[in-house]
């Protein structure tokens, strides 16, 4: 009985589960490229391609349910659900949401380009919504205990929404690198399977004389493709062109310096309009009960074949998310970002602050504290491994909901397995900024003997990077070479410096001489020199690292 409820409200029997606000959380591991699902601009830079593992590289299940846990109605195990109708009428509030969204990638990849990355996914999803009253719940559970009361009404006005199972093949191209600026745009083709659309025009039960309900007001329920829940046709479909739609997703991600970040994105702005294998179906002015006519309605939309030809458009929930990064030292990142998402049956909102930590070349792991749903106790958390060219994340924005969803009224799970080919690291050779002074025939001190003639001099050098792209050169190694009559170079000098400059003095003597310098996120500086009177005095611009400054 409750499975047919289900399946009539919220398309699947077997997804009932409270799905929610998503995505928190995995926006932050920044090696996965899932990330691009929050944010189209937001893809890993150090890739050159990475293939996900069929059906295992991304399983993402998300919803809330506004005003009770499952465990409230009865429902304690996830894969047995079972209502308990009293519980459900002492339990629930008047009005009631219930929203999901749930992927799950049948194939899922990418290959980086010169200027940025483009990826491909295939997916199963299932998206809805619905709205209903404590009543619906008052109803069963009067019918389950016989109790019978001639005149007594049901108010079934706020009973009301939609859902969609479809399949999204998507193309997406995030741009890297452009003065600051990264984009992103994921094209969405949409594939519809089922779909169910109500039009409730102020239902309300009232009980007659010999137990049965008369209806005051209507409610209409429009359908497609469930014929597919029938015994005779595979529920199964790879492909299903007769009812197509688009959408798509777009994005940007700006550095504004060395600290901030700043990145804003709008997700699944588009529909599907159905056109084939459609039904409707009219609740009757009066029946027996409200049970059997579940099961009558049900049956009648599977296995009935009406004449309805009037096409109806679902649009999915479109999505908004703006936030910020703050970077601190050693890669470790502070990030804050809002969401806004668009149902049929309302606006959902959240926030979330996260802070990442890259624990090891291998590991990666990120908590957040969210707010929505109207729920503030949502602690989230996130791990990334990565063995070889193995990948696997998990990510939650609310980990108790992981272990145990029926105790929690928000939901959220993301996994996955892929496997990532790194870019080939670019030996580096130092031929930036490289100057050469031309020897000249006299020692610079002049002299007969050169060790007697030796005296000092003062090196003193200044390095910045692009200042508008937050570039910022913090602390700097310095190595300094003296080369010999032979063309052989030996190490005079070596230090570290806390800040962008250093001063050193050194030997006068009248050989070639080469500093080099390394800073965190830049190329190297290679600067070749003769010592000159009692100093030498430069400044450098550094060149900075893309694959650094872009991660």
């Amino acid at each position: 009985m409750i499975i047919k409820v289900c399946s009539i409200l919220l398309l699947l029997g077997g997804l009932q589960k409270s799905w929610g606000q998503s995505q928190f959380t995995i926006s932050n591991l920044s090696k996965i490229p899932q990330k691009s699902y929050a944010n189209p601009a937001l893809t890993p830079t150090n890739l050159e391609y990475f293939v996900g593992i069929p059906l295992l590289s991304g399983i993402h299940l998300n919803g809330n349910s506004q005003g009770f846990r499952l465990k409230d109605i009865g429902w304690t195990k996830v894969f047995d659900p079972q209502v308990d109708y009293e519980m459900a009428r002492q339990n629930l509030s008047p009005e009631n949401i219930y929203r999901l969204d749930s992927r799950v990638d049948l194939l899922y990849g990418g290959i980086a380009s010169k200027t940025g990355m483009f990826t491909l996914n295939f997916s199963e999803r299932v998206i809805g919504d619905v709205a209903f009253p404590s009543d619906l719940f008052s109803r069963l559970a009067d019918e389950e205990q016989g109790d019978a009361m001639s005149g007594r009404r049901y108010d079934l006005s706020g009973l009301d929404g939609n859902a969609m199972h479809f399949k999204e093949f998507a193309v997406a191209y995030a741009a890297k690198n452009r003065k600051g600026w990264n984009w992103g745009l994921r094209l969405k083709f949409l594939l519809g399977h089922e779909a169910i659309f109500t039009d409730n025009n102020q239902l309300v039960l009232m009980e007659d004389s010999e137990d049965g309900l008369m209806t005051s007001g209507d409610l209409a329920m429009r359908v497609a493709g469930f014929s597919h829940f029938s015994e005779e046709e595979s529920f199964f479909r790879l492909f299903s062109a007769k009812n197509a739609g688009v959408a798509f997703d777009a994005g940007f991600d700006y550095r504004y310096n060395k600290r901030w970040q700043f990145f804003g994105s709008i997700h699944d702005l588009g529909g599907i309009t159905w056109r084939k294998d459609l039904n409707l179906r009219e609740l009757p002015e009066s029946f027996s009960g409200l049970e059997p006519e579940i099961d009558n309605t049900f049956d009648r939309l599977v296995n009935d074949r009406s004449e309805v030809t009037k096409t109806f458009r679902v649009a999915l929930p479109t999505q908004l998310r703006g936030g910020m990064r703050y970077h601190l030292k050693n890669n470790h990142i502070l990030s804050a970002m809002a969401s806004t998402r668009f149902y049929h049956t309302g606006t959902d909102l959240g926030m979330s602050i996260a802070y990442f930590i890259p624990v090891a070349p291998w590991l990666d792991w990120t908590a957040s504290y969210s707010v929505f749903n109207k729920s503030f106790s949502n602690i989230g958390t996130g791990v990334a491994f990565q063995f070889g060219i193995v990948q696997v994340y998990f990510a939650s924005d609310n980990i108790i909901s992981a272990f145990s969803p029926t105790s929690t009224k928000n939901f959220h799970f993301q996994s996955g397995i892929n496997l990532v080919w790194k870019k080939p690291e670019k030996k580096r050779r130092p031929t930036a900024n490289r100057e050469k002074i031309k020897p000249e025939d006299v020692m610079v001190t002049g002299g007969d003997n050169e060790e007697e003639a030796i005296s000092y001099f003062t090196l003193k050098s200044v390095f910045s990077g692009e200042e508008d792209a937050g570039q910022e050169v913090n602390a700097i190694y310095v190595d300094i070479y003296r080369y010999d009559d032979s063309g052989n170079k030996e190490l005079i000098h070596t230090s570290r410096y806390p800040n962008n400059e250093f001063e050193v003095t050194l030997y006068k003597i009248s050989r070639l001489h080469e500093l080099t310098v390394k800073v965190y996120g830049f190329e190297p500086v290679v600067y070749q020199f003769f010592p000159e009177s009692e100093g030498l005095e430069r400044k450098f611009k550094m060149t900075a690292d893309p694959a650094f400054w872009n991660k």
